[in-house]
């Protein structure tokens, strides 16, 4: 070879390496799915070696503001891998990596973030944390991975009860759905709460009364029911 052509491959190769490293974030994400992973933001800057995504949203998670780079070789595969973080001081720190493909979700996250919408049900969630979580479905929609732990943080007290320290427990897949089985530290609150790739979740709170008529009262009004484990209700939403 010559040192012509080796010439002409070099600047190849150099333009296809500058090309790649300026190539918009923005764009990247619109070609690689990310509206249909669920992944949005009010505005998107830089290249996919190193972007910012402003207003961040995972669905219905906000993420705020964070520092975003995409993987050039899962990009070349047609697939999606986000890596973020998040430093503020006022909302906290979160990281972890977003999945567009098969199977499609979260893994390694770390951190804290809100919920939208209030919370589940009469459950007044007030903020979520991720304890090296990853969560994955598949082309079918059925959970291929859940593993970690969620702690949600319930901001208002429910009939008396004060659940401020939070009900926190594993991830797992259960019956091709995400599961987490949360408990507050008395272990006489607990939340199971499974979910679907689209979002649809179904939450059975169980509270432990301890044979106190006063506080099986005050939950019967709120539409719980006396069952094996305690005063039950059982409700369903999307996120």
């Amino acid at each position: 070879m010559n040192g012509r052509w080796r010439w002409i491959i070099a600047a190849t190769l150099f333009a296809l390496v500058l090309m790649i490293a300026t190539f918009p974030m923005r764009l990247a994400l619109s070609l690689a799915g990310a509206d249909e992973a669920g992944i949005a933001a009010r505005e998107i800057r830089g290249s996919v070696w190193s972007g910012t995504l402003i207003d961040a949203r995972l669905g219905a998670l906000p993420l705020g503001t964070v520092e975003a780079s995409l993987s050039p070789l899962a990009l070349l595969g047609g697939d999606t891998e986000l890596r973020f973080a998040r430093t503020d001081e006022r909302l906290g720190a979160l990281s972890g990596r977003l999945h567009g493909s098969d199977p499609r979700g979260l893994s390694d996250v770390d951190g804290v973030t809100s919920l939208s919408g209030g919370g589940l049900g009469i459950v007044p969630i007030d903020t979520i944390r991720f304890e090296g979580v990853s969560l994955r479905f598949d082309s079918a929609g059925k959970c291929a991975r859940a593993a970690g732990r969620l702690q949600l943080m319930v901001n208002a007290p429910i009939a008396g009860l004060d659940l401020s320290r939070g009900l926190s427990g594993p991830l797992t897949c259960a019956q091709g759905r995400a599961q987490a089985a949360l408990a507050s530290q008395s272990g006489m609150e607990r939340l199971t709460l499974s979910f679907d790739a689209h979002g649809a979740w179904r939450g059975q709170f169980a509270i432990n009364v301890d044979r106190d008529p006063a506080m099986a009262a005050a939950l019967t009004v709120l539409g719980f029911k006396p069952g094996s484990n305690g005063y039950v209700l059982t409700t369903t939403g999307r996120f």
